[in-house]
């Protein structure tokens, strides 16, 4: 690793070191994933700065997700998990008061454009994935933690279908911020019933290749689970009034 020409002020050392060893892991061809970073001492004495600063740095670059700490192995060089940017958006709703009914706009704004851009490619494979998801998802008897999970992937696996990682990665996190969203409208009375039809008529369209049937069900998927959600929340109101 080159730092021959960095120059650090000495305020805020950590986040310098950071940023630049950030730089450095994202532009550099050289640099991959898995790949072990030199050691703390090593690079504190490359920086010119005390140990302290580089496990400060350290600490940032892994809440940025760009590396993995390993008890007496040291640091590597991973790739943003989905978590790392659902927490991101979390804060940022929560700091700005960002409302959850701008959160679904968006998702039906991703997830329709995802099972458009799905329908134009989806092979065998994909098809055979989602019916798989869809058998376990059929199992009226899972945990509601494990039938939202098996909703997550069956969204996610619609969006890896129309092979655009960036998409796939945007569906990933919106789901993950809707867990406790999506668990609402399986509550509901003959909740289960309706995902489950409407899963599977999203997968028949899929089947079919026809692009204007797997628009709409799509869409009637969306529209309804987001009734069913208002009805939760209603019926949870009411109850607490009385």
């Amino acid at each position: 690793m080159d730092i021959s020409n960095i120059s650090l002020t000495r305020t805020n050392l950590s986040s310098q070191v950071a940023d630049h060893l950030e730089e450095y892991i994202l532009s550099s061809p050289k640099s991959k994933v898995s790949e072990k970073l030199p050691s703390e001492m090593k690079l504190a004495k490359q920086y010119n700065v005390s140990r302290p600063v580089i496990r400060e740095a350290m600490k940032l670059l892994q809440e940025r997700g760009l590396i993995s700490l390993k008890n007496g192995s040291g640091a590597y060089i991973t790739r943003p998990e989905t978590d790392t940017v659902m927490n991101a958006i979390n804060r940022i709703m929560q700091v700005d008061h960002i409302k959850s009914e701008d959160l679904t706009q968006v998702r039906e704004i991703l997830e329709l454009s995802s099972a458009d851009l799905a329908v134009q490619k989806v092979t065998d494979e994909d098809l055979q994935k989602l019916d798989e998801i869809l058998s376990r998802f059929e199992d009226k008897t899972l945990p509601l933690k494990e039938r939202v999970k098996l909703d997550e992937q069956f969204h996610l696996a619609i969006a890896q279908a129309g092979g655009n990682e960036l998409l796939c990665m945007f569906i990933g996190v919106l789901t993950s911020l809707l867990r406790d969203y999506m668990g609402k409208g399986i509550l509901v009375e003959g909740g289960i019933e309706d995902a489950i039809s409407r899963h599977r008529e999203i997968y028949q369209a899929f089947c079919n290749r026809d692009r204007e049937a797997v628009h709409h069900a799509m869409a009637e998927h969306l529209k309804v689970s987001s009734l069913n959600v208002q009805f939760f929340d209603k019926k949870g109101a009411t109850a607490k009034t009385k």
